[in-house]
């Protein structure tokens, strides 16, 4: 018996295995042949399953029967499967998966249909939705067969197949624009109107954003926007204009948004829109049409830190839109911080003892540089509080301890210390009007004009005092004049400053120095206009100068610099400029092409533009013909600068630039990096920064050390500090290099730490073009530092001023008056396109404001007491009391009482 039941085990164990072998060699052949996923054995599938594909099966034959009844039967069968799977879509439904390898067949059957068949249109209905998993790639079978089906109830077959008929839309209507085709959509009207309203009301804006985009359909959203979902659509169309494919496109999708927030009575957002778009109309429209005064007055701020020369009949907006308060605001954050005392040098230097008597032999080589970096300094780290331990307390012996241009520039620097305070500032400055020394005069006018920058008056007593100055007969007194009207009516296009300076920029008997300021002057006035006449005089001062004598002169870049200024912005509207600047000399003529098109593209991010610098950048040529890649290089930069991934690939082309770029092309990229991270000491840029300030090159070196001024001005920045100090005990022999380091601690102290220099602000959606004009001049002057800065026009650095903004969150009541309330910063959330509610910031910290904002950062309430009248919590924000807000003083009373009952009870059933 046992011999039997172990030959019996044996058997078992023999046929086991070759079960086993038989499956692993089923295995390797299933892994060697591609099986079709969607063939099924019937063994594999459940009762259920089985008896599915069974069913589908044969309304798959009787699609194909003689009888209309059954065929009927087999296609509403077939619509009523489909669509009772459709309802929970988590992967490919059954049915779908089992009518695949039937798709052919089912199509030979309704080719077979004849088309007066009153079943072909329901049938290509069903065809439709079974082409979104079944169909090749490409072929738009669910878009075909929906054209010829009934037409109907498309919003029924659910979600997935309503965003497959949207992309081949999309794709036909691309085919039919590249063929010449009819691309009004009439045969497709019907599908778009039921797609995209189906889309607004079902949580998915951003796809019927998308689609309409595609088929140049925008305006539709405008009247499909409901109170719900105006303000998602507007935050995912608004970032998709960083993207835009051409001007156009661009314009369209901001004048949507604009309409969508005007029809819902959103002013402030219309208006950020409209300062976008850099239209007067539309700012014109939208302060008419608003009646709410606090909301105008919300508005009235915004037009003021934009500085956009709007006027209006009410005195008190009048005044809040020419920034008169701003002063009074500014100091208010001062004092709240605890900032308002002047600082000295030694606290802005903050030397170590030893480092100070090694650094005292080396100013003794020239104290009148020491002299002057002690100017710089002071100035830009006091600016605008109106009080500093040197030129407003010592300032008749300061004069004498500086030369003619250390004189000129201590005058001038009184305009920094009063920023803003224009009446104040106006009566400091008046009595060094009137000291017989000319360089300190014209200083004095340079500092009347930055006074008043940003600031508009009904009396306009600025253009008064300086137009005397230029009727005068000293070319130093024209110059600070010249300098001080650039500050004091930026971007106002004022008719008067254009009479005045004509004559100066096309009279060749004047310096090139004067008659290029002049130039550049009439630039930031007019910046962004396209003005006609301001073209002409510029290209007539140029064109009738000698050749030798531009290319001999470092300033003559900035005639340059003054026409692409008037175009800054304008993108595609600079054909006749470039036609124009054909007629200058051919050095300067590649110049005046680039720059012109760097400023008219300016923070668009336009890719084509910065291949076509980048190609520029690309050639090795010798230095008198390679002037003009320094604004191919500055280029990059300038039209990065408003878009984040821009900005990044912009990073890793700098450091192609510095390994394989010519000497000129070097030196210009530490500026380009500064230009890109402005007021943003990201740790990255510091330690490339940095690197590059020890260069064998002296250039190089020290526009790297002027650069890390520019991405830490006005941040304080600990790390950048204890590195500008080592710095310079390290470079204290060199009196070049240790001027712009002190320039640079100068900078990153900027207003006590309460400015900014970067031209980006409204959470970084609208772009001043008045900073970005001051950065630029400041730049293009370093880009010669021997021959300009470390010469006779180290004034130019003062541009700077004109992009420096405070860098806070102020609420205010509706008195205009400061309010403190809990608000919360934290780093910004991009949150364009996400479903729900998500949070706009993360990490946060709460502080009551006034509070400070750095690059990056963003603002919101931390109570529900008050609700803002602006979008975005940035500068100064005024405040409302929330109407909805119910006091919960008592609230944790009740519960108390209600927990300790339910304790009570507890207690008593316990003891029963």
């Amino acid at each position: 018996i046992n011999a039997e039941y172990m030959g019996l085990l044996n058997i078992r164990m023999e046929a086991k295995g070759s079960k086993k072998e038989g499956k692993k060699e089923e295995k390797k052949k299933g892994k060697k042949e591609d099986k079709d996923e969607f063939t099924f054995a019937e063994d594999d599938l459940s009762e259920e399953d089985l008896e599915l594909k069974k069913k589908l099966d044969l309304y798959v034959e009787r699609l194909t029967d003689i009888e209309s009844g059954l065929k009927k039967m087999a296609i509403e069968g077939l619509m009523n499967e489909v669509k009772s799977s459709t309802s929970s879509m988590t992967g490919v439904p059954k049915p779908f998966k089992f009518l695949k390898q039937h798709y052919i067949k089912i199509k030979e059957a309704y080719a077979s249909y004849p088309p007066t068949d009153v079943l072909k249109p329901i049938f290509a209905d069903l065809l439709s939705v079974l082409a979104i998993t079944m169909a090749t790639p490409e072929s738009n079978e669910a878009l075909a067969f929906a054209l010829q089906g009934t037409k109907t109830g498309i919003n029924s077959w659910g979600h997935e197949y309503l965003r497959t008929l949207s992309g081949e839309i999309s794709s036909e209507y691309q085919k039919r624009e590249t063929n010449g085709g009819d691309t009004d959509l009439k045969d497709l009207a019907f599908l778009i109107d039921a797609i995209v309203p189906y889309n607004m009301t079902h949580n998915s804006e951003p796809e019927a954003v998308d689609l309409l985009l595609e088929i140049h359909r925008l305006p539709m959203l405008v009247e499909l926007c409901s109170e719900h979902n105006y303000e998602r659509v507007c935050l995912y169309l608004l970032s998709c204009t960083a993207y835009a494919a051409d001007p156009e496109e661009y314009e369209t999708s901001l004048n949507v948004c604009f309409r969508i927030y005007r029809f819902r009575q959103a002013y402030p957002d219309a208006l950020r829109v409209a300062l976008k778009l850099n239209d007067f109309n539309l700012i014109d429209a939208i302060m008419r049409e608003c009646k709410d005064s606090g909301v105008l007055k919300q508005m009235a701020l915004m037009l003021a830190r934009q500085r956009t020369p709007y006027k209006v009949k009410n005195e008190e907006l009048s005044e809040i839109i020419g920034n008169q308060k701003l002063s009074e605001y500014y100091k208010h954050v001062g004092k709240d911080l605890g900032v308002l005392d002047p600082k000295t040098v030694e606290q802005i230097f903050k030397s170590h003892p030893e480092e100070s008597s090694r650094l005292l032999g080396a100013a003794a080589l020239n104290s009148a540089k020491k002299n002057l970096t002690e100017t710089y300094a002071t100035s830009f780290v006091n600016m605008g509080f109106g009080s500093d331990a040197l030129l407003t307390t010592q300032a008749g012996p300061w004069f004498a301890k500086n030369k003619e241009g250390g004189k000129f520039a201590a005058a001038a620097g009184l305009g920094l210390i009063y920023m803003w305070d224009w009446e104040a500032g106006m009566n400091a400055i008046d009595k060094y009007l009137y000291i017989p020394d000319d360089n300190i005069i014209g200083g004095a006018y340079f500092a009347l004009g930055m006074v008043n920058s940003g600031i508009q008056s009904e009396f306009d007593p600025a253009l008064q005092i300086l137009e005397d100055a230029l009727k005068g007969s000293k070319d130093v007194h024209k110059l600070g004049a010249i300098l001080g009207l650039s500050f004091a009516y930026a971007g106002t296009c004022k008719t008067e400053i254009l009479e005045l300076l004509s004559p100066i920029i096309i009279d060749t008997g004047y310096s090139i120095e004067l008659t290029s300021m002049a130039a550049l002057c009439l630039g930031i006035v007019f910046m962004g206009s396209c003005h006609g006449d301001v073209l002409n005089d510029i290209m007539q001062g140029v064109t009738d100068r000698e050749a030798s004598a531009l290319e001999n002169d470092p300033l003559s870049r900035f005639y340059a610099l003054a026409l692409g200024l008037v175009f800054l912005g304008k993108q595609d509207k600079i054909d006749a400029a470039l036609e124009a600047v054909k007629l200058v000399p051919p050095s300067l003529c590649k110049f005046m092409t680039n720059t012109l098109i760097f400023c008219a593209y300016a923070g668009t991010g336009n890719v084509l533009k910065i291949q076509d610098m980048l190609h520029s950048c690309g050639e090795h040529l010798e230095a008198k013909d390679s002037l003009h890649q320094i604004a191919s290089v500055i280029g990059v930069a300038v039209i990065a600068m408003g878009e984040e991934i821009g900005v990044e690939m912009c990073y890793r082309t700098m450091n192609h630039l510095l390994q394989y770029g010519e000497p000129i092309i070097r030196k210009t990229v530490p500026l380009a990096i500064g230009i890109l991270s402005l007021s943003n000491p990201q740790i990255a840029t510091m330690d490339l920064l940095t690197k590059l300030t020890y260069d064998p090159d002296k250039e190089v070196a020290q526009s790297a050390i002027f650069a890390l001024g520019l991405i830490g001005a006005g941040t304080n920045n600990s790390r950048l500090a204890e590195f500008l100090r080592q710095l310079a005990s390290y470079l204290a022999v060199d009196n070049d290099a240790l001027f712009m380091v002190r320039i640079a601690q100068g900078l990153l102290q900027m207003g006590k730490g309460l400015l900014t220099v970067q031209p980006l602000h409204s959470d970084r959606f609208l772009m001043s073009n008045t900073a970005l004009a001051g950065i630029i001049t400041a730049v293009f002057a370093c880009t010669n530092l021997k021959n300009i800065v470390y010469d006779k026009y180290h004034y130019l650095l003062f541009y700077l001023a004109m992009a420096a903004s405070p860098r806070v969150c102020l609420t205010l009541n509706d008195r205009l008056e400061p309010l403190p309330v809990p608000v919360r910063v934290g780093l910004a959330v991009d949150i364009a396109g996400q479903a729900g509610k998500p949070k706009t910031i993360t990490g946060f910290q709460t502080h009551t404001s006034p509070v400070l904002l750095s690059f990056g950062e963003r603002a919101e309430l931390g109570t529900e007491e008050y609700t803002s009248l602006g979008s975005v919590l940035e500068d100064c924000v005024i405040l409302k009391a929330n109407p909805e807000y119910i006091e919960r003083k008592k609230q944790p009373h009740t519960q108390n009482k209600t927990h300790s009952k339910i304790q009570k009870k507890k207690k008593k059933k316990k003891k029963t």
